[in-house]
C-alpha cells in the first residue's frame, strides 16, 4: 500500500514550526507525497517518522502518488508563453546566444556555469548533466521575462521587493542553514566559492567572506558571510542580496529556487 499524505502527517511533530520551509506540517506532508519533497527537510523527525524516510523515497522514485501533471502543466504554459517570442531579438538582452537547428530557434546561455540550449519546446543540457524539471521552469521564466534591463551593480535585500513578506521567511531559513553549515569554516567556504566560479568581492560590508555568483547571465547573486564569534557571543550569519534589476528577469519563487540551488552546490548536497 502506498504511503499517504495523512500517514506522513501522523509522523510529523504537527507544530507548524516552519523549519521545513512550509507554513504547516500538512503542507509539508502534501509536498512530500505529491511533489517529491525530501522528508528529511523536517529536522524534528523521530521514531517511526525517521524510519519512514527510506520507504517514502522508494515510493517517490517509483512515481507513486506524485502529482506529476502540475509540473507538466506549468511547463506547457511557459512554453506557450515563449512560443511567439523572437529569440533572435531577445538574445543580447538575456545574455544569450541565438542559434537554429533544423529551422528550430534556440537560445544558448550559461546556467550555473554550464551551457544549456533552450528551444521553444525543449531544454537541452550538456552531456552528463542531471536534468531537473524545475530548471526548465526557471529558464523558461527567465526567457519569458524578455528582460532587457542592464545589470546595475546595486544590491537589494529580498524582503525589500514587493509582495515578498511571506516568502522572506523561507530565504531567512536558507541563509541560516548556510551559515550553520560553514560555521568555523570560512576557508572552506572560500574554496567552494572558487570551485563554483564565484568572484570574491568587498561590497560595503565588513563580512568575513563576500562573493558574487552568476547562475544566470543577467542575475548576479551576492553572498555575505560572517563567521561565528564565540567569545563575543555572535552566531554565524549569511545573507543573499540581488541586483536591483532582478525583477525584470525572475519572479519571487524563481529567486528562491536559484538561491536554494546555489546553496546545494556550495554545501555539496
Amino acid at each position: 500500500m502506498a504511503i499517504t499524505v495523512m500517514e506522513v502527517l501522523k509522523n510529523l511533530p504537527r507544530t507548524n514550526c516552519g523549519d521545513c520551509g512550509q507554513a504547516t506540517c500538512l503542507a509539508f506532508a502534501t509536498r512530500v507525497i505529491k511533489e517529491g519533497e525530501d522528508l528529511d527537510k523536517c529536522p524534528h523527525l523521530t521514531g517511526a517518522g525517521a524510519d519512514m524516510g527510506q520507504a517514502v523515497r522508494a515510493q517517490q522514485e517509483a512515481g507513486v502518488g506524485r502529482r506529476r501533471e502540475s509540473l507538466a502543466i506549468s511547463l506547457e504554459v511557459l512554453q506557450e508563453k515563449v512560443a511567439p517570442l523572437d529569440f533572435a531579438a531577445l538574445a543580447d538582452g538575456l545574455g544569450a546566444t541565438y542559434g537554429e537547428e533544423a529551422g528550430r530557434p534556440y537560445l544558448s546561455l550559461m546556467y550555473f556555469g554550464h551551457p544549456v540550449q533552450v528551444f521553444k519546446n525543449e531544454l537541452r543540457y550538456p552531456a552528463g548533466a542531471h536534468a531537473d524539471p524545475w530548471d526548465a521552469i526557471l529558464l523558461y521564466n527567465y526567457i519569458a521575462s524578455q528582460g532587457q534591463e542592464p545589470v546595475a551593480g546595486r544590491w537589494i535585500a529580498y524582503n525589500s521587493l514587493p509582495n515578498s513578506v511571506s516568502k522572506a521567511k523561507t530565504l531567512a531559513r536558507l541563509e541560516q542553514k548556510l551559515a550553520d553549515h560553514f560555521a568555523g569554516q570560512a576557508a572552506g567556504l572560500k574554496e567552494r566559492i572558487g570551485e563554483l566560479g564565484g568572484e570574491m568581492v568587498a561590497v560595503g560590508e565588513d563580512a568575513d567572506v563576500q562573493a558574487v555568483f552568476m547562475p544566470l547571465p543577467k542575475v548576479p547573486l551576492l553572498l555575505s558571510f560572517w563567521d561565528a564569534e564565540a567569545e563575543e557571543g555572535f552566531a554565524p550569519q549569511a545573507h543573499w542580496l540581488f541586483d536591483v534589476s532582478v525583477t525584470h528577469y525572475l519572479d519571487l519563487e524563481s529567486m528562491l529556487f536559484l538561491v536554494e540551488h546555489l546553496m546545494e552546490r556550495l554545501m555539496g548536497e
